[in-house]
């Protein structure tokens, strides 16, 4: 049997891949939000529970926020609310964008930043580049996943897409 990754269906998967790659970075910065779409939470962490990739808390006005990793390259916005217990915070949160988890019920909003006595622990702009970062990733593997896939499908040629392995038909058997 053929080696599928080797042959014209692999050549167009890699293309494919590209391009779902490539359109996923532009969905990710298309959904990224502006300042003005940002909403204020405030008050003291009251519970908080941290996965791999996010830490999820709740403030004493009942405001259930997720802060993922992704936009949070330097640490500190997650030790800020991990010592909030302490003292209020400030939370920048976008309402569109929220996430249901299995260990606490209700929706958690995705936190964007987060404010200490009305200084911010990072600007938009450089949670913005945080996500970028981790976002462009995505688009350079779109980028090399479609080169090679349009190589592959441009090497390939019409001799190859002949039936019986590329052999031309004989006189007879027209």
């Amino acid at each position: 049997m053929k080696d599928w990754f080797a042959g014209e269906r692999g050549a167009y998967f890699f293309l494919w891949l590209g391009i779902g790659l490539i359109a996923l970075f532009g969905v990710l910065e298309y959904r990224f939000p502006r300042a003005a779409q940002l909403e204020t939470a405030r008050g003291r962490v009251m519970w908080q529970q941290e996965t791999r990739g996010a830490l999820y808390f709740t403030l004493s006005d009942q405001q259930q926020l997720v802060l993922y990793a992704k936009g949070d390259g330097d640490g500190r916005q997650r030790q800020t609310i991990r010592d909030a217990e302490l003292y209020p915070v400030t939370v920048k949160f976008f309402r569109q964008q929220k996430t249901g988890i299995g260990f606490a019920p209700g929706a958690f909003y995705t936190a964007y930043g987060v404010a200490v006595g009305g200084k911010e622990v990072a600007s938009l702009g450089q949670v913005r580049g945080d996500y970028r970062r981790d976002n462009l990733i995505a688009l350079a593997m779109g980028i090399a996943a479609a080169a090679a896939g349009a190589w592959r499908v441009r090497t390939l040629g019409p001799s190859s897409r002949r039936a019986g392995g590329g052999r031309p038909a004989s006189r007879r058997s027209r």
